[in-house]
């Protein structure tokens, strides 16, 4: 059965002026505008579901790269989430090792390796917490899950725990070589500063970098510098409520100016580069879902918002939506005093899995 979504807004770089899209057997089979769908159905899709998106935006569903209580869901736009509680039916699992555990665990990766294949372990990381961790136990486990091809997913809670890492990290690429360390693609999360070096380090290193905002929906870490040194930046929850637009709103609001970023950039960090974060083996099965356009999985959220803009880190120099000309994908007006996004379905390989009972 395909399916025509009518009269909204399409987020999609391939068109960014189209208001429709059609769905077929889980994919996106074409975008455009609805003059051009009205025709396309009166030639060929009688049979087609219609929904009219009422002015809705359809957007590529976000990606919740570190959730530790596994509650981020579809009612929040979210198709896909990295959680170290029990995963649910669109979560990839991350097992926690606590500090006790860190050297012992370095000893099992070669062996988990030999004996389940690296078919198998692909997708396993670790979690390295809390704080007090044994730098040395950080520095063996990092050689060896980089031996072995896992990924770690690095969780410093102190600004020593991170000192560790960055340590550990150099201590690995000194012996093992820096490309080991890429095939391994080992994640950071960390909200707090980070030096130069540091950040030449994790660049150097392939590492990708998560932040979740604090408890009062503030990121305090460096975003914009850290796109500047090539990090690649995604968001998480935490264990705090599933809120994408918050963080993506905290982007544009960063208490330091010099590190805020735009919404563009800030959505990339809350869609794609989540995806790209991945092991390779799991990237590989959502590496387009972070796209909307011919081809691509039908795999996105419909979004009711007061406005669309092209907004730039300070929103009094935002292009608004009656200015087409710029050709950019229009994402929601995130400043003070605007309401946030309300979603009202998320679609996951052309599946709708949520829909608000406020949308009929």
């Amino acid at each position: 059965m395909s399916t025509l979504y009518v009269n909204g807004t399409i987020h999609s770089t391939s068109d960014p002026y189209a208001t429709a899209l059609l769905v077929d057997s889980g994919s996106v089979a074409w975008v455009g505008a609805d003059d051009t769908a009205e025709s396309m159905r009166a030639r060929s899709g009688a049979g087609w579901d219609v929904v009219d998106l009422q002015g809705a935006l359809v957007a590529p569903a976000f990606v919740d790269s570190l959730d530790l209580t596994a509650s981020a869901g579809p009612d929040a736009g979210i198709f896909l989430s990295a959680t170290v509680a029990a995963p649910g039916p669109r979560a990839i699992g991350y097992h926690l090792l606590e500090a006790d555990e860190a050297a012992g665990a370095a000893e099992d990766l070669a062996a988990l390796v030999t004996g389940l294949g690296r078919e198998r372990t692909a997708g396993l990381a670790a979690v390295v917490g809390p704080p007090g961790l044994d730098g040395s136990a950080v520095a063996h486990l990092t050689a060896q899950a980089t031996a072995a091809g896992i990924q770690l997913y690095l969780l410093p809670e102190a600004a020593e725990d991170l000192a560790s890492v960055v340590s550990a990290l150099r201590a690995t690429a000194e012996v093992q070589g820096t490309p080991a360390l890429g095939m391994a693609r080992h994640r950071l999360a960390w909200n707090g500063p980070v030096d130069e070096e540091s950040m030449r380090t994790l660049a150097e290193n392939s590492l990708s970098f998560t932040v979740v905002p604090g408890p009062d929906g503030t990121l305090t870490a460096p975003i914009a510098s850290l796109l500047n040194h090539a990090v690649p930046v995604s968001f998480g929850s935490g264990s705090g409520p599933a809120d994408p637009w918050g963080a993506l709103r905290a982007s544009l609001e960063h208490p330091e100016p010099e590190q805020r970023i735009s919404a563009r950039s800030g959505f990339t960090a809350a869609t794609k580069a989540g995806l790209r974060a991945l092991p390779h083996s799991l990237g590989a099965q959502h590496q387009l879902a972070g796209r909307i356009g011919t081809s691509s999985p039908a795999t996105f959220a419909i979004w009711a918002t007061e406005a669309l803009s092209v907004q730039a880190p300070d929103g009094r120099v935002a292009a608004w939506s009656t200015d087409t000309r710029a050709g950019t994908p229009l994402l929601p007006v995130l400043e003070e005093g605007t309401a946030a996004p309300q979603c009202l379905a998320t679609v996951v390989d052309g599946t709708e899995v949520y829909r608000s009972p406020d949308w009929t």
